[in-house]
Order: structure tokens, then sequence, then C-alpha cells
């Protein structure tokens, strides 16, 4: 083997997304001789066009911005990280080893996607850990058997348990076609994307508005005596049923799009997700 392919050796590079998973996994791996790189950043919503540049970052948070409320995280400084991990990313040199973690949601896949077309022209060791997997294959032989939707559910245990079992080497050709995959995504202009099937899909920003209904329509049921539900309830209802891994703040964000669309009514502060609640005033047809 070349010299250079050599250099990095003792350190692991690791790829990972969502604010919850890198800490985490920073703590799993406290011991080592790990570098970790940290995505804090949804990728299955927002708009996504040139994400694997300074630009594309800075326009989604722009999106973030608007369409979220200050109270939901801290813009500012996720920003700031991403804008440092994709220059981290940038830095990675022929003969390092990289582990990209995924799970079985379009956030992490597209992460995975796009850590690949980020490092097309090196020559690096790629290695993959699919913590949906691997939770599978950790509980396989217990009573209760755990199925999460994405990496952030799990505990730092389990991912150090993870790096050690359930590592697989990213072959030529799967890099290949993740790099086809992180091109056609860096190009794309939609803003909703979804995992169907082992695929991303591209789908309407308005994608969950049918079902953010029906589930307001299933509360009232249940709470017949109320004339208005808590936003809260609403989200966690949303959540808790949906085939989609999704954040709070994006289901926050679609029901004030259907307030502001007359399809739902409120009664409070929609400064504050705690402070309205709603009823459903029409539905679609």
């Amino acid at each position: 083997m070349n010299n250079h392919l050599i250099k990095g050796r003792d350190t692991m590079i690791h790829l990972i997304f969502g604010a919850a998973a890198a800490g985490s996994l920073k703590y799993a791996l406290r011991k080592g001789n790990h570098k970790i790189i940290e995505f804090p950043i949804d990728f299955s919503v927002g708009p996504f066009t040139n994400i694997h540049q300074q630009s594309g970052i800075d326009n989604y948070f722009s999106w973030v911005k608007s369409a979220y409320h200050p109270v939901w995280g801290f813009y500012k400084e996720d920003q700031a990280t991403c804008s440092q991990s994709l220059q981290q990313v940038e830095e990675i040199e022929d003969g390092e080893q990289v582990t990209i973690w995924t799970s079985e949601n379009a956030s992490e896949q597209i992460g995975l996607r796009i850590s690949c077309f980020l490092l097309k022209d090196k020559e690096v060791e790629l290695r993959l850990i699919n913590t949906s997997d691997a939770m599978e294959d950790y509980t396989k032989l217990e009573d209760v058997q755990i199925h999460i939707r994405h990496t952030g559910e799990c505990v730092p245990e389990q991912l150090a348990h993870f790096y050690k079992h359930s590592t697989c080497s990213i072959s030529e050709k799967m890099k290949s076609n993740y790099v086809k995959g992180g091109e056609r995504l860096v190009s794309s202009e939609g803003v909703v994307r979804s995992w169907i099937n082992g695929e991303i899909v591209e789908e309407r920003e308005s994608r969950d508005d049918r079902f953010i209904l029906e589930s307001a329509i299933r509360l009232h049921s249940e709470m017949p005596e109320q004339e208005f539900i808590n936003a809260t309830s609403l989200v966690g209802e949303v959540i808790g049923h949906s085939k989609q891994t999704i954040s709070d703040s994006w289901i926050e964000y679609r029901i004030r799009q259907l307030i502001h669309s007359n399809y739902l009514a409120y009664e409070g502060d929609l400064q504050s997700m705690g402070m309205y609640k709603i009823k459903v005033k029409n539905q679609f047809d």
C-alpha cells in the first residue's frame, strides 16, 4: 500500500447527522482516538440546492429561521457547526478512515449520500453503520425487539456496541451509487424528501397536511368535551403515528400553515406552540 494511504490510520473520523445522535456518539467514543464531525440538520425538509456548499447551508438556515419559531433551537449555533463540519470534511485527506452513521429515515440516508458525494475524489477507507439494522441484530435474541426510527434514539452504550460489532465496508460500487444519489440531491429544488421502500422520494411541502387534519379530527373525537385541543397534543399525535421520521418543529410549522390556509382555527398566541390551541375548521376534499 502506498504511504499516503497509511496516513490517518490511528484516527477514525465519524460523520453523523442530528444533534442528539452526535451527542450520544461523542460520549460513547470519548475514550478512543476518534474525530466526530456532526451535522445538526434535518436533511428531510427545507431547501436543499447546493447544501454541500456554504451558500446552500446559508440558504437552508435562512429558510429555517423564517419557518420555525426561535424557541425550537439555537439555529445560529447549528449553522456555525454545519459550516465548520463542511470544512472538516473538505480537509479529510487520502488514507484516512471514515465511518458514516445512518439509519432508515430520509435525513440520515441523505446524509450518507451527501457524505459520499463530498468524499468522491478522496482515497479514503469508508465504513458504514446502519443503526436501525444494528439495533435489530442487537435485540434479536431478547424477549422484546427494539425498532428505532433514527440514531438519536440510541443510548451511548448501544452506539459503542454498534461501532465494535456492526460496521461494514462501503465498496466502490456502493460508493459510486451513493455519489450519484448525492449529485442528484444537491441539484434538488424541492423542500420535502421522504424515505419510501428504500428510496429517497421528493414530495410536496404539503405532504403531511392531510394526516395532520386527520389526526386533529381523531383527537377531537377522543375529547368531545373540548372545543379546542392543545397544539402540543396534536404534534405528539402526528409524530407518534407518522410513517416518516419528522420533527416537532416541522409539524408545528405545518399546523401554522393550515391555520393560515383556513383549515384550522386557533385560540391563544402563535408565537409558542405551548400557548395556543386548535380545532378543525375545514377539511380537504
